[in-house]
């Protein structure tokens, strides 16, 4: 009788396997916990394996250098943001309210003491323009084209082009998040600036201008 593969029990993992799954993690949220509170520049890989309570040579045994380990943080919060959107559309049916509910979530979670999120300045400047920007395209971005691919297709869009429109709200929400991690007053800045975004969002709606 041939044996089904799928049925078969996962190998145990061996306690040295374990152990580095329980390091490697360890060093992740150090790493996250320093960048967060007091940046990438001074935050040394001494800083992160003291925190871990590890060995400068378990940091290098999971990672290559301090911008490898940041690279991979910064990519855990992205999927982190994209599952923290997700679930605020899941429940919307109307395009248009999906659209202003993503940008909604994507201002709040800026400021959500509950997320720590790295300051997106000190993401592009370690990361670079195109590779900080081929990560958020991978994640964040995608979901404003599948929403607005979803407005055209109910045609009520008056543009054609959804990447070019996706490029335009994303480079706007991306300087609206700038903006606010800079004010002393961020809920105060995150509402003034979620009101500009929904106007401009009104205006691609067809029958809301003369074109």
């Amino acid at each position: 009788m041939s044996r089904d593969l799928s049925s078969r029990e996962a190998k145990p993992k061996s306690r040295k396997e374990e152990y580095a799954e329980i390091t490697k993690q360890a060093l992740h949220d150090s790493a996250l916990e320093l960048f967060v509170r007091q940046g990438y520049g001074k935050t040394s890989i001494e800083d992160i394996v003291r925190k871990a309570r590890v060995t400068r040579g378990a940091f290098y045994y999971h990672y290559k250098s301090k911008e490898d380990v940041f690279v991979q943080v910064y990519e855990g919060l992205a999927v982190q943001l994209v599952t923290v959107i997700e679930r605020g559309l899941k429940e919307i049916p109307d395009p248009w309210e999906k659209a202003v509910a993503g940008c909604r979530a994507f201002l709040e979670y800026c400021i959500d003491p509950d997320y720590c999120t790295i300051r997106l300045d000190d993401a592009i400047g370690v990361l670079g323009w195109k590779r900080w920007r081929k990560i958020d395209s991978e994640h964040t971005m995608k979901i404003m084209r599948d929403v607005l691919q979803g407005i055209k297709e109910s045609g009520e869009l008056i543009a054609d082009n959804v990447d070019l429109v996706a490029t335009m709200i994303y480079a706007i929400l991306i300087e609206a998040a700038l903006t606010i991690s800079a004010s002393r007053e961020k809920q105060k800045t995150r509402d003034d600036v979620l009101v500009i975004i929904m106007n401009l969002l009104s205006g691609l709606k067809k029958g809301s201008r003369s074109t």
